[in-house]
């Protein structure tokens, strides 16, 4: 099929997602399925999505657009931007009418067999945008048919091609490509393999486990990061050593992916690894296992975030002071943090307060009624809240000073404090 190349500015535009839900119509009120009735089901969408001629121009429009601008097109697809299957649109200029409808058609999930027999061809087009088009508009369509095309590109001859497919999987997100998958980690091309490990990240089967913990030990840099992001995004235990080990890889990005994928996996095991981070050379990393180690909510990462409020980089000593708040059944202070409520950095000092609440180490009750006095707002409303939180008495003059400040904020939570410490006298009476 020969491609038109009409160069219409309505194809760059966001791609909206129709979706219908199978629902049963025998209603029964013990299993929320049945309660899921929908009035469209069964019937043919008022609203079809576009046929191969307007895909075919979508994607020519593409060959010859700004790189810059493609991608943030091709990001775009599959967002809900402005279509809210409204019968009257508003909010157009006079001049955009036009362009309108063929936008909205565009913006539909592919469902003719044609234009999904076009976009998989397309798959193995010279630009790279609109490979990259092709697989997002496969991935989103839904369709079983969709899903065919994709699966099928994985086995042809061009590296290219396979690598859009692995793509397009990612975003049709159907558990039938898990086997196509795993094998294309095997491939003879590293992108193909990178894009299938994203794939299988975003597929979030446990299954993945085992082929991406041994695609961590490529030789390739950027597939061991590609591996360890998909890990976690599986959030899987058993890839919790696999990663740790990865905290001390020589290339800076995939400590960076273990130490995320460890954070969202939140298991304690990964937490000495995490410490350890927090002295790499790089700041990114040291960033990335502050952030981490709040995630784990380990309280033996408790020495080591203390110790980073000393770090040279005031967003590592942020986040540091953001983890200890975070902490599981960490019942004393550390003394770092509550010295950091006399911190140079405002953002800190907000911080560090916020995290004594968290804790609830009563001992810092004096320091947050010092740092009361002539500190900025949001400081006040931090420390209001912490000595809330603590429920210790002697932060009472504090709370009372604070029920008659202007700041409304402020004074309506000291007030509330206040009022909930009465109510427990009164109950002890």
């Amino acid at each position: 099929m020969r491609s038109p190349r009409p160069y219409i500015a309505s194809f760059l535009a966001p791609a909206i997602v129709v979706a219908l839900a199978a629902a049963s119509l025998h209603a029964q009120s013990h299993n929320p399925d049945y309660e899921d009735v929908d009035p469209w089901v069964g019937v043919t969408p008022p609203n079809k999505g576009p046929d191969s001629a307007a895909v075919a121009g979508f994607l020519s429009s593409l060959v010859t657009t700004n790189p810059v601008v493609c991608q943030f097109v091709i990001q775009s697809i599959g967002n809900h931007w402005g279509d809210w299957d409204r019968h009257y649109q508003s909010g157009y200029l006079v001049a955009e009418q036009g362009v309108e409808k063929q936008r909205q058609t565009l913006s539909r999930r592919v469902t003719d067999q044609a234009a999904l027999s076009y976009l998989a061809a397309a798959l193995g087009d010279q630009s790279s945008c609109v490979r990259r088009a092709a697989a997002r508009m496969l991935g989103h369509s839904k369709q079983p048919e969709a899903v065919r095309h994709l699966r099928a590109a994985l086995n042809t001859g061009d590296a290219r091609v396979r690598e859009a497919a692995s793509l397009g999987l990612a975003d049709a997100e159907d558990p039938a490509a898990f086997h196509d998958l795993s094998r294309a980690l095997r491939d003879r091309d590293v992108a193909v393999v990178r894009m299938a490990a994203y794939a299988l990240g975003e597929l979030e089967d446990a299954r993945a486990v085992k082929p991406l913990s041994e695609s961590l030990r490529s030789p390739d840099a950027e597939t061991r990061a590609a591996a360890a992001t998909a890990l976690g995004e599986i959030e899987d235990i058993r890839a919790t050593d696999r990663l740790s080990a990865l905290v001390r890889d020589e290339d800076y990005r995939v400590r960076l992916a273990a130490i995320e994928a460890l954070g969202q996996i939140e298991d304690h095991r990964g937490t000495s690894a995490l410490t350890q981070a927090l002295k790499d050379r790089q700041v990114e990393v040291r960033r990335a296992a502050a952030e981490a180690l709040g995630e784990v909510e380990n309280p033996k990462s408790a020495d080591a975030l203390a110790h980073s409020l000393e770090d040279p980089d005031i967003v590592v000593r942020r986040l540091a002071a953001q983890s200890l708040g975070e902490l599981d059944n960490l019942h004393r202070a550390p003394p770092r943090l509550i010295a950091t409520l006399a911190d140079p950095d405002a953002e800190l000092r907000v911080i560090a307060a916020w995290s004594l609440g968290e804790i609830g180490d009563s001992s810092a009750v004096p320091s947050l009624s010092r740092a009361y006095t002539g500190a900025e707002p949001r400081l006040r409303f931090a420390i209001v809240h912490a000595l809330a939180e603590m429920e210790d008495r002697r932060g009472d003059a504090v709370l009372t000073l604070a029920a008659r400040e202007k700041d409304t904020a402020i004074q309506r939570l000291a007030a509330e404090a206040l009022d909930d410490r009465r109510d427990d006298d009164d109950d002890d009476d």
